[in-house]
């Protein structure tokens, strides 16, 4: 039997636009401070199988993870990576039966900490590197990875958990927190400039004028610095989506069963800027979970079931990576671009015309 050419051309137009379609590469994102749920010290294991049911809902790919560790002193980071570990493949139903260790998921908990509690990334994709740098007291890091996303440049992760507390004193380390944080993502960025990437953690503050801050925005701390940690670490070129809960609402703190104590938004996951030459992320979806706050809860869940996982909420974004393509002239462009699907778009047509013709 004999092909048509037209038929044979609309079969590669069709193809093609598959193809293009198959280059962009959707990922997974949570920031969740889990409130001391799961460590080595003394942690509030009972906690643990709801952190694990909302884990398991949200299949993320990759998650930044805060106040990994418990209620008593003697930190050990190997020793949170093992209960960590020890926890993923008890109760991570969706990263298949019996799941190992570097090849179903990796992770790192940064070695920093203030005694008691730090950040840990766990990721389905392979770990090419990860570290953590000090950004001041508390001296709880931040938590630097590389993700090897397929389809992509490779993806930058950085998780933090800033002071907490309304004193003065408290928002100068979080100023000061903010200001390192965003010196090293800038080093990164200039080392890594064609990698996308996220920012995700407990800032423990919010610059949302329909929110009361901790700590005057805008004011001059004593030693002349203009309190502002917020935008400060968006001066990184961070863009940031402002989730929302099943209600509206953007505050992740605290969940509890007064809608009224819920009254700051602390978490966020930020995302990297449109540059030209630097993977582009586009957001999905972006979404806060609070069982407390939905008109219609998910199959199998209870209202309280995040307030017995942490006292705040997660932060969840699905995304799209188009990955930068360079040229050997230097140039470059996004795939898929726009400009590809027009042309295809408009071969497909040309091709229907001179059919009915």
């Amino acid at each position: 039997m004999r092909i048509s050419p037209f038929l044979r051309a609309s079969q590669l137009v069709m193809l093609s636009l598959l193809l293009i379609a198959g280059w962009a590469t959707e990922l997974r994102v949570m920031s969740w401070n889990i409130g001391r749920a799961i460590g080595a010290n003394n942690p509030n294991d009972a906690q643990q199988p709801y952190v694990a049911k909302i884990w398991n809902y949200f299949r993320p790919d990759v998650i930044l993870l805060h106040e990994v560790g418990g209620n008593t002193r003697g930190w050990n980071a190997l020793n949170q990576e093992s209960a960590l570990d020890n926890f993923i493949r008890a109760n991570l139903t969706y990263l298949g039966a019996n799941p190992q260790r570097n090849v179903n998921y990796y992770l790192y908990v940064n070695r920093l900490s203030d005694g008691w509690i730090s950040s840990a990334i766990v990721s389905r994709y392979p770990l090419v590197s990860a570290t953590d740098v000090s950004i001041g007291s508390p001296n709880r890091g931040l938590t630097i990875g590389f993700v090897d996303v397929p389809g992509t440049n490779g993806v930058g992760f950085f998780g933090a958990h800033f002071k907490a507390g309304g004193y003065t004193t408290d928002a100068e380390k979080r100023q000061t927190n903010a200001e390192q944080a965003r010196a090293h993502v800038n080093r990164w960025r200039y080392q890594n400039r064609r990698s996308a990437y996220l920012f995700g953690g407990d800032l423990n503050e919010n610059e949302d004028p329909d929110l009361n801050s901790l700590y005057d925005i805008g004011a001059l701390l004593p030693d002349g610095r203009v309190y502002n940690p917020i935008s400060t670490v968006q001066s990184a070129r961070l863009r940031d989506h402002v989730p929302t809960d099943g209600l509206g609402g953007k505050r992740t703190y605290k969940i509890s069963s007064r809608n009224s104590d819920l009254d700051q938004r602390f978490d966020y996951l930020f995302t990297s800027a449109d540059e030209p030459g630097r993977d582009r992320i586009r957001v999905l979806e972006a979404r806060i979970f609070n069982t407390r706050r939905m008109s219609e809860l998910p199959d199998g869940f209870e209202i309280t079931d995040s307030q017995n996982a942490s006292d705040h909420a997660p932060v969840f974004l699905r995304i799209q990576i188009d990955r930068w393509h360079t040229r050997p002239d230097g140039s470059g462009y996004w795939v898929p671009e726009p400009s590809s699907w027009l042309i295809l778009l408009g071969l497909s047509g040309a091709l229907l015309i001179r059919r009915r013709r």
